[in-house]
């Protein structure tokens, strides 16, 4: 019974992400919808809607809900790997670590000459692990990770980062200074299908690797000891497990800038409507983080007439009374 209710959920929350992807398709200054996308794909529309749905909305759209899902998939791992119900990729500076080291790869990259779109999500995912690596061994403390370590040093390192990015911006010239500004606040303007092309091996590798670890997620929340007597090497998983989400958060920070709350939010969201099994959690969470990101998205965009919001800032001002609110709760 309890399964079928899983399966009821689930694709009831699969409906709303295709409901949430066609309001966001016929959002905007030009109103279209699924003949006109039809017509663009097949050809038999004016040159105008085929630049609108397949060059710019479209594309945008895709990445929204793989970020969305990839963001809400790490921060759900990251809090049962933590054992903090706080953690997330940008709250505990894993997506900072990452836009700092984009931001210097950018910085570096005109005199190296080399392509920075296949370049960039390597490099963000380098900056991603050495901020996780760096957030692990400040927060262990006798062979355990302690949560509260964990939260305030992922606190201090994303403040330090974003110092340093503001500061190296202004010895930037202004074209990249720009383009940081817009990934520091979660921009997902700009997109095209070649991000999408280098998004997806990261996702195709780094998804399944987690989702084939549920059964030490599941062990993990019956706290160390517990594991530990029943054959998990507690210290692997979780090294594996914070270096897999950190990646996979990384991966999405590099083409979509630095977006919060996800993968706090979605992974609380999915945890009340069907449990903490990590078999459904996951999956709940990831359809949950794309729904949030897109519907962020649809609503910067056309909120305003003239004025774009990015839905970094969408995201932070619908999410951070709920910060604060597991906050209180957990001191």
């Amino acid at each position: 019974m309890r399964r079928k209710r899983t399966c009821l959920i689930q694709f009831i929350l699969v409906l709303g992400l295709i409901a949430t992807v066609l309001l966001s398709l016929n959002s905007g200054y030009s109103q279209t919808g699924l003949a006109d996308l039809w017509g663009a794909i097949t050809g038999t529309v004016e040159k105008t809607s085929t630049l609108i749905l397949l060059k710019m909305r479209l594309p945008r759209i895709v990445l929204a809900v793989l970020c969305g899902m990839g963001l809400a998939l790490s921060g759900c791992t990251l809090q049962t790997v933590t054992d903090n119900s706080l953690a997330d990729p940008g709250i505990i500076g894993i997506n900072a670590g990452a836009g700092f080291s984009v931001m210097i790869f950018m910085w570096m990259s005109p005199s190296l000459h080399i392509d920075t779109k296949f370049y960039r999500p390597l490099f963000a995912m380098m900056g991603g692990l050495l901020t996780a690596f760096f957030l692990y061994n400040f927060a262990k403390r006798d062979g355990r990770i302690r949560p509260a370590h964990f939260l305030l040093g992922g606190i201090g390192a994303s403040a330090g980062f974003t110092a340093m990015m503001t500061i190296l911006g202004t010895n930037i010239n202004s074209s990249i200074y720009q383009m940081v500004q817009r990934w520091l606040v979660g921009n997902i303007w700009g997109t095209d299908w070649y991000q999408i092309k280098m998004l997806l091996p990261c996702l195709l590798v780094l998804v399944p690797l987690l989702f084939w670890r549920v059964n030490a997620l599941d062990l993990l929340l019956l706290g160390e000891d517990s594991a530990s007597a029943l054959g998990v090497r507690v210290g692997q998983e979780r090294r594996v497990l914070l270096f897999l989400s950190a990646a996979l958060a990384a991966s999405c920070v590099a083409v979509s800038g630095g977006i919060g709350f996800i993968g706090l939010v979605a992974p609380h969201i999915a945890r009340r409507i069907t449990g903490l099994r990590h078999r459904n959690l996951l999956l709940t969470s990831m359809l949950t983080g794309g729904i949030l990101l897109v519907l962020a998205d649809t609503v910067g965009r056309t909120l305003f007439s003239g004025i774009e919001v990015p839905a970094g800032i969408v995201i932070s001002i619908l999410a951070a009374p709920y910060f604060l609110y597991l906050l209180h709760k957990q001191i």
